[in-house]
């Protein structure tokens, strides 16, 4: 089955930081320690091209791989919840977009919510939502008093380094500006 949807708006409406990856001024990390598998099936998936934005389609693992067509829109919501279920955690039984991800009433059985515009809580493998973008939560790091999350996410509009961003595909800062919020995924 062939279905067609459109993904996230991407990361254009937020500010995703330049900064380089390394040397923050002070970095907190939250940490699970069953999350950690999130964290590295994260960087197996950056290799994964059908994130790339010349992949035109993609698969939906945790819906029976169901293959679905873009039209060019990013991927953030797809790679999150890839990354989810490869990694062992529940996932929705349709695809879901950022905006259903971030509509608070969705999906509280099997990724609550546990902060609204608060990532006090936030541990690695947390899911930090924007109605129209989602990243993995690493850990928080502030710059100049302004507070980044260290995470992993799809469809970041810098162009791909084979360092950080591969295939569309970003570990890097990202700034937590907005209305946001954190959701801890629940193991199958």
């Amino acid at each position: 089955m062939i279905v067609c949807f459109s993904g996230c708006s991407g990361s254009s409406e937020t500010e995703e930081s330049d900064i380089p990856k390394e040397a923050p001024e002070k970095e907190t990390v939250f940490t699970s320690p069953q999350s950690s598998v999130i964290l590295s099936t994260a960087k197996f998936e950056q290799e994964n091209f059908m994130y790339s934005p010349e992949a035109d389609s993609t698969y939906l693992y945790w819906t029976n791989n169901e293959l679905i067509i873009l039209n060019g829109s990013t991927k953030c919501n797809i790679f999150a919840l890839n990354v989810l279920f490869r990694s062992g955690y529940k996932t929705p039984e349709s695809n879901a977009l950022s905006a259903d991800l971030y509509d608070t009433s969705n999906f509280k059985d099997i990724m609550p919510v546990i902060g609204i515009n608060d990532f006090s809580k936030a541990e690695k493998g947390d899911l930090i939502v924007w109605d129209y973008h989602v990243i993995i939560f690493e850990s928080i790091v502030k710059i100049n008093d302004e507070n980044y999350a260290l995470a992993w996410w799809a469809g970041t509009r810098q162009p791909d380094n084979d360092d950080n961003i591969k295939n569309n595909v970003c570990f890097g800062k990202y700034k937590l500006v907005g209305d946001f919020i954190v959701r801890r995924p629940l193991k199958k």
